[in-house]
C-alpha cells in the first residue's frame, strides 16, 4: 500500500483506533485536531502535532492527501476539506442515506428499527451527503440502548477501517453515490415528541423504546431524558418495564420506594430508576400516589427546538462554570463586606 500523508479529527476513542491504523500501515499523520483530552493524549504520545480543535485546524496552512473525520459531529468547512487533495472520509454512526445526521442511534431505536449500520463517506460541503466507500450492519437487540448501540456501532468502524484503507490504495473502486429520494436527516434541533415526556396514550412498546433510545449510560446526553409529570413536579425515568395491571392511560396503579407503575394505552408500565432533573435519586412516594394521574405538560416545541440549537453553546460554558466567591461576613441577616481599589464598603 503506498503510504500518503493526512489530517485526522475527532474526539472519541474511535478516533485513538483509525488513527492506529494508520500508523500502522505506515501513513503520515501531519496533525490530529481535537478537544479531547484523550485523543490529544494520544496523539502527542506519537509525536504527533496536536490542533485543539476546529479553530487551531482551521487556521494552520497544512496540504495533505487525505483528511479523516472520525466521530467528530462539527462541520468541516469546504476551505479545510479542499486542503485534502485527494479527498476527505468522515465516519457516520448510522446507515446513509435514511439516517442522515445527528444520534442516529437514537433515532433508530425510537424508530422501531431492528438493524442500523455505519458508513464511511467521502465529505462534501453538505454533511453526510457524500459517496458512500464502506458500510457495514449492525443488529438492534430488543434490550438495545443508545448506549450500547453507539458502542457497537463503534466496534463497527474500528472492524470497517481496515476496508476503507483497501479501497483507498485501490482507487475507490466500489464508491456508491446516496438516493438522496430515500434520504432522511436529523439535525442538531430534532427532540422527540414532547421533548423525550412519556406519553401514556403510546404503548408499552412505544414507551420502552423511547426510555431505552434515550439511555446513554453513564455518558453526556445529547438529546433528552425520558419524563413524567407528578402533581409535584416531573420525574426522570431511566428504566421501563411492562407491568401487570390496566387502566385509563396516566393513571397511577402503584407506587413503592422505587418505582411507578402507570396505566398506557395497552396495559401498563413500571418505570424505575427515577431521579430528578439533576440526576439525585429520587423517593417517588413523595411524589405521587395510587390513584393520582399523571399531569398534563404543556410543550411547547420551537422552544424545545431553539433550546437544543443553543445547547452546545451553553454545555461549554457550563462545563467551566465556576461560583463567584463573594467576601462574606457571617451573621444574622447576610451582611457582607465588600473590598475595592477605591475603597470598603461594609453595609
Amino acid at each position: 500500500m503506498t503510504a500518503f500523508t493526512c489530517l485526522l479529527t475527532g474526539n472519541e476513542p474511535l478516533t485513538i483506533e483509525c488513527g492506529k491504523q494508520l500508523r500502522e500501515a505506515g501513513h503520515d499523520i501531519r496533525a490530529v485536531a481535537t478537544r479531547r483530552a484523550e485523543v490529544a493524549q494520544w496523539a502527542r504520545s506519537e509525536g504527533l502535532t496536536v490542533l485543539e480543535g476546529s479553530a487551531a485546524l482551521a487556521a494552520s496552512t497544512e496540504t495533505v492527501d487525505w483528511l479523516f473525520s472520525v466521530a467528530n459531529l462539527e462541520m468541516i468547512p469546504s476551505t479545510i476539506l479542499a486542503r485534502a487533495t485527494k479527498g476527505a472520509i468522515n465516519f457516520h454512526d448510522g446507515p446513509l442515506p435514511r439516517y442522515a445526521g445527528l444520534n442516529s442511534p437514537v433515532w433508530a431505536i425510537l424508530g422501531g428499527e431492528t438493524t442500523h449500520g455505519i458508513s464511511w463517506h467521502l465529505m462534501e460541503e453538505s454533511a453526510d451527503a457524500g459517496d458512500i466507500l464502506v458500510s457495514q450492519s449492525v443488529t438492534i437487540a430488543e434490550d438495545e440502548t443508545a448506549f450500547t448501540l453507539n458502542a457497537r456501532c463503534f466496534a463497527a468502524g474500528v472492524e470497517s477501517f481496515a476496508q476503507v484503507l483497501e479501497e483507498i490504495a485501490a482507487g475507490l473502486p466500489n464508491r456508491q453515490a446516496q438516493d438522496m429520494d430515500n434520504r432522511s436527516f436529523f439535525g442538531l434541533g430534532k427532540r422527540p415528541e414532547g421533548a423525550g415526556r412519556i406519553d401514556p396514550a403510546a404503548t408499552r412498546d412505544e414507551i420502552s423504546r423511547l426510555v431505552r433510545g434515550l439511555d446513554h449510560g453513564g455518558y453526556d446526553n445529547p438529546v433528552a431524558l425520558p419524563w413524567i409529570m407528578t402533581g409535584k413536579g416531573p420525574i426522570i425515568a431511566n428504566q421501563a418495564e411492562p407491568a401487570e395491571g390496566s387502566g385509563t392511560p396516566g393513571d397511577v396503579l402503584a407506587v413503592d420506594g422505587s418505582s411507578i407503575t402507570v396505566a398506557v394505552s395497552d396495559g401498563a408500565i413500571r418505570l424505575s430508576r427515577l431521579s430528578d432533573a439533576l440526576g439525585a435519586d429520587l423517593d417517588p412516594e413523595g411524589m405521587a400516589k395510587a390513584g393520582d394521574r399523571l399531569a398534563d405538560a404543556h410543550i411547547d416545541g420551537e422552544r424545545v427546538t431553539a433550546s437544543a440549537l443553543a445547547e452546545t453553546l451553553w454545555r461549554a460554558r457550563f462545563r467551566d462554570y465556576r461560583p463567584a466567591d463573594w467576601p462574606t461576613r457571617g451573621g444574622e441577616g447576610g451582611s457582607y463586606s465588600a473590598s475595592l481599589d477605591t475603597g470598603a464598603a461594609e453595609p
